[in-house]
């Protein structure tokens, strides 16, 4: 690990997305904390990245970061963060409201907008007392577009969107930046199998995503504050 390397956590980061997050930030140098609740996807990236375990560059912590529990451990094991992409998310409905259940509006809640409240009450008291750090928000277009049948989810992703431009007010004087990447669909297997007569050419794949996150965390973005980035 290099003398200038931070640490980034990343949430989500066993997942499609967020592995390939985990991996562009361990290719520019820095530490990745990415913790994990289900064993067979920490074990791929355990495996995928047994290089940067065996120097330190990675590390795997247990923790439901939904959980202030869950997520303040994951603080502690970060150390000081300097680095924070909330990654985690989910999708589930496709019904119309009246037909979606309070327990997918939970779960839609709870995966997409309280992980990421979560975490960031964990990390972001570490930044504000060195006076710099970077967020990066997952939320999605469908916070925007809201379309049809996807009421929960939309909700919930539009939820992290209040999130990030509130924190961005109370928080950009005080040295730390602030964004939200919004992504339409993105090129990974499960999206292929759900959507198999879909037109994969315009979608967007994991690792250019992965680019605009590392960038907007990096020294090149300083003066880009409060961002709302379509990928």
């Amino acid at each position: 690990m290099s003398a200038g390397a931070r640490t980034v956590v990343v949430s989500g980061g066993t997942g499609a997305l967020g592995r390939a997050v985990v991996d562009a930030f361990l290719e520019a140098g820095d530490r990745v904390v990415a913790p994990w609740i289900v064993p067979a996807e920490r074990d791929a990236l355990a495996s995928a990245r047994a290089d940067a375990l065996r120097e330190g560059r990675l590390a795997l912590p247990e923790a439901d970061v939904a959980e202030q529990a869950g997520a303040d451990a994951v603080a502690r094991a970060a150390g000081l963060a300097e680095v924070l992409v909330n990654g985690v998310g989910g999708f589930a409905g496709g019904s119309s409201v009246s037909e979606t259940s309070l327990e997918v509006w939970d779960l839609m809640y709870r995966m997409n907008l309280r992980s990421a409240v979560a975490l960031t009450r964990a990390i972001l008291p570490g930044m504000l007392a060195r006076g710099r750090g970077v967020v990066v928000n997952v939320a999605s277009q469908a916070a925007l577009t809201r379309p049809a049948g996807l009421a929960a989810y939309a909700a919930a992703k539009d939820g992290v969107l209040v999130l990030t431009d509130t924190l961005h007010q109370e928080v950009s004087e005080r040295g730390l930046r602030v964004h939200a990447i919004l992504p339409s669909s993105i090129d990974t297997p499960a999206n292929r199998r759900a959507m198999p007569g879909a037109d994969f050419s315009k979608w967007t794949p994991p690792s250019a995503i992965a680019g605009v996150v590392v960038w907007l965390a990096s020294d090149a973005a300083a003066c880009v504050r409060g961002a709302r980035v379509p990928v």
